[in-house]
């Protein structure tokens, strides 16, 4: 299935008027504005078609769809390090990448900000959590929690986490920036890329800024760890934000608190901008069926 017009009847949207672009030297895309009231229900559609067509669906900005911007290796140059940043190259670094390695490597190269004030921040914890539990436990207890082995931020939430989960809430967790998801108001092209591969997309199209520091490979390689794991598909990629839809949300604890501090560490304006704690982010993620992933300069 190789023709723009065959492509876009699988997809249910023949007829309309579609573009093809180059994307970066690794295929072809095709290209198809759709409506913000539709974008949604017509990545869904293409989605349903992904074994027929070899291509998967992501929802992008108009504008740069248009403008000829959106396969750009402006960003993936940065995160590439002096390497080749073509989809394909990105793609292959990933396959070998020690994701969890890597995630440690990255939160460990820059100080400590809160090592001078952990009883502070514990004190300040220990407030937010007898605010939503009327409980919270002793101070000695978190602070145990501590070490060199992670940043005190992560030690203090992950013994606080450890303590909540379970209990019974007084107040609901706030769910910050994952109420954007469903509000595609710049979504409005259903960009087709050469790939069948879900984790692909953060090969092609810009996504997340931090990743211009870390690298794509790792984002593309976290991303299939958790499209194997928990069923996360990117649904749209909007430069500084990405939407994936979750079909397996995490059971356990231990996962749920593993795949926030991922989050965490990938797009830390997801939790950073809202101000949401790590704890209730990785309490929320049992329960969502999508996520929002957020990152800016």
């Amino acid at each position: 299935m190789n023709s723009v017009p065959s492509i876009l009847d699988a997809v249910g949207l023949g007829g309309r008027p579609a573009t093809t672009q180059d994307a970066a030297g690794s295929g072809t895309a095709v290209l198809v504005d759709v409506s913000p009231d539709e974008a949604l229900d017509a990545w869904a559609t293409a989605r349903t078609t992904v074994d027929r067509t070899g291509r998967w669906p992501v929802l992008c900005q108009r504008h740069l769809a248009h403008d000829g911007d959106l396969f750009s290796r402006f960003y993936f140059d940065e995160g590439a390090d002096g390497a080749d940043a073509s989809p394909a190259a990105v793609l292959a670094r990933a396959e070998r990448i020690d994701v969890d390695a890597r995630l440690v490597e990255w939160r460990t190269q820059y100080p400590d900000g809160l090592r001078d004030w952990v009883d502070q921040e514990i004190d300040r914890a220990r407030e937010d959590t007898r605010e939503r539990y009327g409980d919270a436990p002793d101070a000695a207890q978190i602070r145990a929690a501590v070490s060199d082995d992670e940043t005190v931020e992560v030690a203090i939430e992950g013994s606080l986490f450890d303590w909540e989960h379970g209990r019974p809430r007084l107040v609901a967790p706030d769910p910050g920036i994952q109420e954007w998801y469903g509000s595609p108001d710049e979504l409005t092209t259903l960009v087709l890329l050469p790939v069948p591969q879900p984790w692909a997309v953060y090969a092609y199209v810009n996504a997340l800024h931090d990743s211009c520091a870390y690298g794509q490979d790792l984002l593309v390689a976290a991303a299939r760890r958790w499209y194997e794991r928990h069923g996360a598909e990117p649904v749209a990629a909007l430069e500084v934000s990405t939407w994936l839809r979750v079909t397996r949300p995490p059971t356990d604890p231990r996962e749920a608190w593993r795949l926030a501090t991922e989050h965490h560490t990938l797009a830390e304006n997801t939790l950073a901008t809202p101000a949401v704690a790590l704890r209730e982010h990785a309490h929320l993620l049992t329960e969502l069926r999508h996520w929002v992933l957020f990152s800016r300069p």
